[in-house]
């Protein structure tokens, strides 16, 4: 019966985000003072142990990827990037080490990222055996149009940023963490983001062009989306990210997080219905939680045998030959009667609920269709929560 917990997930994330940026300053500044890494890197003597502030990377003008100015094999460490710009440019079989990314544009035409490394994995102190810096790169407070083919971007940060037209293919976003940021018109195709966590991010037209098969697991955790505009066309488009991301769990065979997302979107699309669809959808809502609820099955069944147990109270029932109704109750009332009288409704409408029958209070003619009514509902509403729980026991 398990579902995603939203609320431990985001204070696990915040845990984890403080522990890696932690982590982060804590080989930077190491690194920065010695400037020194292993033998398996060289550092560009250009772009490392540098910090660049207002600088423009690329070139004027908005053109096309093939007209892009191109830096290739370089390795660029401990670096920061402060109210840059990248435009028209392309890096192409470089390596990012622990580098830092604060309010910098990737505009014009773009910025492309081909076979690049946003990671360093192995650790440079000794004994190494068994130990990994997982030492990644921040991008903070930016505006990214972007495309990242074949990259390596494990355990990188995303914070406050708004990513735009985006592409991301072929690349390894395991562990990544994307927070109070902005995903807009944003294609993934075959990305791993095993352990990935996207938190407070406003989604927009997320769409997933695998020719093999995106990557998630359990670990794999996707925020709930607030709605901004909160109107239709909003809501349309959150339904089909929601109906996207409930898709792409499935197809990993992560049935519980497909449900989780599912409920997201029918919740989303029940905002968008003309009004008998939207009955049908509230209904399917409060009676399982579209299936994927089965307690909300318990709660509606409570509440239906109390509002029958009061319908009961107020057509009247026949308690050892004596009639109680609205009237009755009202003309002589009494709290002690009261509840002695709506006990005995209760009871009643529980046994037509279960369709057991009555115990001593009985229907009076002027009830009949009502029990009728109420058994019938009994039994869709044992059928909708037997349904509910297999559902979910199967899986």
């Amino acid at each position: 019966m398990a579902y995603i917990n939203f609320k431990e997930e985001r204070v696990a994330t915040k845990k984890q985000l403080h522990k890696r940026l932690k982590n982060n300053s804590k080989l930077f500044k190491k690194m920065r003072e010695s400037k020194t890494i292993s033998n398996t890197y060289t550092p560009d003597k250009e772009y490392s142990y540098k910090d660049f502030d207002d600088k423009i990377f690329g070139e004027h003008h908005i053109k096309g990827e093939e007209n892009f100015k191109e830096i290739s094999n370089k390795d660029i460490v401990c670096s920061t990037f402060k109210n840059c710009i990248f435009e028209n440019i392309k890096f192409k079989d470089c390596r990012f080490i622990g580098c830092y990314f604060i309010k910098c544009e990737f505009s014009s035409g773009g910025v492309a990222f081909e076979n690049c490394s946003f990671f360093k994995e192995e650790s440079d102190s000794i004994p190494s055996l068994n130990k990994n810096d997982n030492f990644s790169c921040d991008f903070k407070d930016c505006n990214i149009y972007g495309k990242f083919l074949n990259c390596i971007m494990s355990f990188s940060i995303f914070e406050n940023c708004k990513i735009t037209n985006s592409n991301f293919n072929l690349s390894d976003m395991t562990s990544s963490i994307i927070i109070n940021s902005e995903f807009k018109m944003t294609i993934m195709a075959d990305v791993d983001l095993t352990g990935a966590k996207i938190m407070n991010t406003y989604i927009e037209d997320l769409e997933f062009r695998d020719k093999y098969k995106s990557k998630m697991d359990e670990k794999t955790f996707i925020d709930s989306i607030k709605p901004r505009k909160k109107d239709r066309s909003e809501y349309e488009g959150l339904y089909m990210v929601y109906e996207t991301l409930a898709n792409k769990f499935k197809e990993n065979q992560l049935k519980n997080n497909f449900g989780e997302y599912y409920f997201l979107a029918q919740r989303m699309q029940f905002k968008t219905l003309k009004p008998i669809p939207k009955i049908i959808s509230f209904l399917s809502w409060v009676t399982c939680g579209y299936g994927e609820r089965p307690l909300y099955a318990v709660y509606s069944s409570l509440v239906i045998i109390l509002i029958f147990a009061v319908i009961y109270l107020i057509l009247g029932i026949d308690i050892d030959g004596q009639l109680v109704n609205f009237y009755t109750i009202t003309n002589n009332f009494n709290l002690s009667e009261l509840v002695e009288y709506l006990n005995e409704a209760i009871n009643l409408s529980v046994g037509m609920f279960a369709g057991v029958g009555f115990n001593n209070a009985q229907p009076t003619p002027s009830n009949f269709m009502t029990t009728n009514i109420e058994m019938l509902v009994g039994v869709a509403m044992m059928g909708i929560g037997i349904g509910a729980i297999t559902k979910k026991l199967i899986r």
